[in-house]
């Protein structure tokens, strides 16, 4: 990685790509990142006080944009683009957004289905018996006959 300072802007070199690119000589900013590959620029650091040059060492992994370079292992990664910020931040230094979101309510459960109820049609069935006026008719005329008949053979 190379670097040229000049005045506030300096010139860094991406350790990924290659790709040259000029950011704040003054100090780390979340917008630093390589413009052809999105590696994170304020990780590289340079000759001109931007930070710690030592990107070889295994703590370099760790470091996040709003520490200036300090390692931070207890750094949490921001849930909408997973950029390491420091653990008592609120928004992600790189994209804005809010690093302890309120989770997401429970789906409620379905609902029961209704349960289906079929009536059936009334159906009109009719009965191969005769009409029930015609059946007392005939009990009643039976009736009377027989009344009338033991009344006149009771001796």
């Amino acid at each position: 990685m190379s670097a040229t300072t000049n005045g506030s802007m300096t010139q860094v070199t991406c350790p990924e790509c290659a790709t040259i690119t000029t950011v704040s000589a003054t100090g780390r900013a979340a917008s630093d990142f390589c413009p052809s590959c999105d590696y994170p620029l304020f990780w590289a650091g340079s000759s001109g006080g931007r930070g710690a040059t030592d990107t070889t060492s295994e703590d370099a992994l760790y470091r996040a944009p709003g520490t200036s370079g300090a390692s931070a292992p207890s750094a949490i990664a921001c849930p909408a683009c997973g950029e390491r910020n420091p653990p008592n931040g609120d928004l992600c230094l790189r994209c804005g957004s809010e690093l302890h979101p309120a989770p997401a309510p429970a789906p409620e459960p379905p609902q029961a289905p209704q349960p289906i109820v079929i009536n059936p049609p009334a159906q009109v069935v009719e009965c191969a018996h005769w009409p029930s006026w015609a059946v007392a008719t005939i009990a009643s005329l039976v009736t009377a006959v027989l009344v009338v008949t033991a009344f006149l053979l009771w001796p």
